[in-house]
């Protein structure tokens, strides 16, 4: 049996050796042969239409100034809806929600201490680790005459960065006329 093995093997070299001597040849997987078009196609592309490069990104620089925004204790108004969409509560509110499955240390652990390869979650700038996805629940801190309540809502918030007139009888938010927002982002420089 082993003899045979190996005759196969070398029968198998020498049909293959003149296909990978020649230019483009082999005796390639139909999934390499793939891959290779797809490199190729790549090629192509970035000749033709490299990634350019950017001095300035409005997007990162929006973003810098979210998370700024969110580390401020703005006046805004939060209102949450149901899943089909109906108006359930709304407060005037203080910042920006905070997602309920949001923590302050790392709820990633490797299972075997020392592990190798094991990827972590790395804290955002505000100092929280990001949730993984599991909850929409959401804490909005609300404001009222005694002073700010942490309200856990369940549903779909939207927080809006100035005031807002609620009808629940139409099921719409409309911001109230002539209101400035507390927050602006991405103004030109």
């Amino acid at each position: 049996m082993k003899k045979n093995s190996t005759t196969v093997m070398m029968l198998m070299m020498c049909f293959c050796a003149p296909f990978l001597m020649a230019p483009g040849g082999g005796c390639d997987s139909p999934e390499e042969h793939d891959r290779q078009a797809v490199e190729q196609q790549q090629d192509v592309y970035q000749t033709a239409q490299p990634i350019p490069h950017f001095d300035f990104s409005l997007e990162r620089e929006v973003a810098i100034e979210l998370y700024q925004a969110r580390n401020q204790a703005v006046a805004t108004h939060s209102v949450w809806r149901s899943m089909s969409g109906i108006i359930e509560g709304d407060c005037p509110s203080i910042g920006y929600p905070i997602p309920y499955d949001s923590s302050l240390t790392n709820p990633l652990q490797t299972a075997y201490p020392g592990s190798s390869g094991a990827v972590i979650a790395m804290a955002e700038p505000n100092g929280l680790f990001p949730g993984q996805g599991g909850a929409i629940a959401t804490w909005v801190r609300c404001v009222n005459d005694h002073g700010t309540a942490p309200v856990y809502v369940e549903s779909i918030v939207t927080t809006y960065p100035y005031p807002v007139d609620v009808d629940y009888e139409a099921n719409r938010v409309r911001p109230v006329a002539g209101a400035r927002p507390t927050v602006l982002v991405g103004q030109p420089r």
